[in-house]
């Protein structure tokens, strides 16, 4: 039995539409073994209490206590070494447990044009959709079984994703999704570590990474900085080999980060690109 834990960072708006405007939507998948989800919820506690020492009364506690990936991601940004050194420290500790617990890699990326919003129903459904889809392929190689665990958002905005997922499993030609027991259930990101390291993974790694690559020229803004380099620098390499990838019948591949360029029209590949020196 396999879990995929999915979270997404970024928005829908048009770039430069606000303050808050982002450049890219971007939905992140981790793929654990059942087997894997107790040892590594103890291994995120254990480096909250590290890197957040007296933050929680108890230990168990500390799972409550989230760490933002979008508040290391601004860590990143400044000119504070030491918070510098505390984000990239919680983020190698990170790192470290998706290789120890052989956690695997599947998203989607949006690269938004210089002034188009996304549709925000039609994205979110494709982006799991398109996760669904690779996930149940990797269930098929490893003949095994697997539910979606994605961050809950509003209650209409939830039930229209796992409708849409519904719909592929029971459509009348048949179960395009056999190996997901479930369409998808949603949970609070405070009481899965599964869903906080999807958040980590995304908003503070996948999200400045992607950021630099297809943006970079195009847009402006906090997460155009260049000091943010430094997260493909420091984790393309290892996040790289993560990837589930797989071929389909046709012998295309699939699966992996899958970034839609709507601006240089960069192939995916390239979010795992090392920066030029």
């Amino acid at each position: 039995m396999y879990l995929c834990y999915i979270d997404e960072s970024g928005g829908f708006e048009a770039p430069g539409s606000g303050p808050g405007a982002t450049p890219l939507m971007l939905f992140a998948g981790l793929i654990i073994s059942a087997d894997a989800v107790s040892p590594l919820t103890a291994d995120l506690l254990a480096l909250k209490r590290k890197f957040y020492p007296g933050k929680a009364a108890k230990h168990l506690d500390y799972l409550r206590m989230e760490i933002k990936g979008a508040d290391l991601r601004s860590a990143i940004r400044s000119t504070s070494r030491r918070k510098q050194r505390h984000a990239f420290g919680v983020l190698d500790g990170v790192v470290t447990l998706l290789e120890r617990h052989d956690v695997r890699l599947v998203g989607r990326v949006w690269i938004k044009e210089a002034t188009t919003a996304l549709d925000p129903g039609a994205s979110y459904a494709f982006a799991i959709q398109d996760i669904a889809r690779h996930f149940n392929s990797f269930l098929v190689v490893n003949d095994s079984q697997g539910m979606l665990l994605c961050d809950s958002r509003l209650h209409h905005q939830d039930a229209q994703v796992a409708h849409s997922l519904f719909t592929q499993k029971y459509k009348r030609s048949g179960d395009e999704l056999p190996r997901l027991v479930e369409p998808t259930v949603f949970g609070q990101s405070e009481n899965h570590a599964g869903l906080q390291i999807a958040d980590l993974v995304a908003s503070a790694m996948l999200f400045p990474m992607a950021s630099r690559v297809y943006c970079a020229g195009y847009v402006t803004g906090n997460d155009m900085k260049r000091r943010l380099d430094v997260v493909r620098t420091r984790y393309a390499t290892r996040l790289k080999p993560r990837q589930y990838l797989y071929r389909d019948t046709a012998g295309k591949m699939r699966g992996g980060i899958v970034v839609s360029d709507k601006l240089g029209q960069k192939p995916s590949r390239a979010l795992f690109e090392p920066p030029p020196k």
